[in-house]
C-alpha cells in the first residue's frame, strides 16, 4: 500500500489547488481527516522556516496517533519591491492576525498609495516542505538552490514574477491574485483557469520541482 500524501494546511484554497495538482499521482488526504490538528505557530523568519515548522509539527501529531504517511506543508506569500519585500511571510496576516483576503488586499493598496505608488514589481514565493511520520524522505542528488533538506524534511521553493497593482481584476484564485498582473500586465492570476494558474504559479513550480527530486 502506498503511504498517502497528507496536506498540512488549514487554507482551503491551498488544499484545493494542491489536491488538483497531485490528483492521480498518489493517494491524497487532508490533516482534518485525522481529527482536530494542533495549532502550529508560524514563528519563523522565512518561508522555509515556517513550512518546516508546519510539516514537522503535523507529522509529530500524526505519529503520536499511530498514523503513517508523507506530510506536505505550504508556506507562501507575496513580496512587493516598493514595500521592501513586504508582506512576505506575513502575507496571510498583513492587515492583522485574523484578516481575510479582502482586508489584506485593502491594506496592501493603502500601503502602496501611502508612498505614492499605483504599481510595483512583485513576486510570489511558495515553499513546500515534505516529511514522513516515520521514515526519512529520500531525494535524488541535486545542487539546485531551490531544493534544501532540513534534517529529514525536504524543502523546495517556487517563484512567480509579476507586478502588483492597486487595480484589481478577475474573480478567481485567492489571496492577492486579483492584484497580481502577469503577461506584460495584460491579465491577473485571478483571471486564469485553475489549470492555467497551476502551470504558471509559484505553487505549481514548487510541486513540479518536488516531484522531480523526491524518490518515492
Amino acid at each position: 500500500m502506498i503511504d498517502p500524501l497528507i496536506l498540512a494546511s488549514t487554507n482551503r484554497h491551498k488544499v484545493v489547488e494542491l489536491e488538483r495538482m497531485v490528483a492521480g499521482s498518489m493517494p491524497v488526504r487532508t490533516m482534518a481527516e485525522f481529527g482536530e490538528p494542533p495549532t502550529i505557530h508560524e514563528t519563523g523568519s522565512s518561508f522555509i522556516d515556517n513550512a518546516v515548522l508546519k510539516a514537522e509539527g503535523i507529522a509529530a501529531w500524526l505519529r503520536q496517533r499511530g498514523e503513517r504517511g508523507f506530510v506536505l506543508a505550504d508556506d507562501s506569500g507575496i513580496c512587493i519591491d516598493a514595500l521592501d519585500g513586504r508582506p512576505g511571510v506575513y502575507s496571510a496576516r498583513f492587515a492583522g492576525l485574523h484578516a481575510d483576503d479582502a482586508g489584506n488586499n485593502a491594506h496592501m493598496v493603502a500601503q502602496l498609495r501611502a508612498i505614492g505608488c499605483e504599481q510595483s514589481l512583485a513576486h510570489y514565493v511558495c515553499v513546500l516542505a515534505l516529511t514522513h511520520t516515520i521514515n526519512p524522505v529520500v531525494v535524488t542528488a541535486t545542487d539546485a538552490d531551490e531544493v534544501q533538506v532540513r534534517g529529514t524534511t525536504l524543502c523546495v521553493t517556487g517563484r512567480c514574477d509579476g507586478e502588483v497593482r492597486t487595480t484589481a481584476r478577475g474573480d478567481g484564485g485567492f489571496g492577492y491574485d486579483p492584484h497580481f498582473w502577469i503577461d506584460a500586465r495584460t491579465r491577473t492570476f485571478a483571471e486564469l483557469a485553475p489549470a492555467a494558474k497551476a502551470a504558471r504559479s509559484h505553487r505549481g513550480e514548487a510541486l513540479r520541482r518536488l516531484f522531480a527530486v523526491w524518490r518515492r
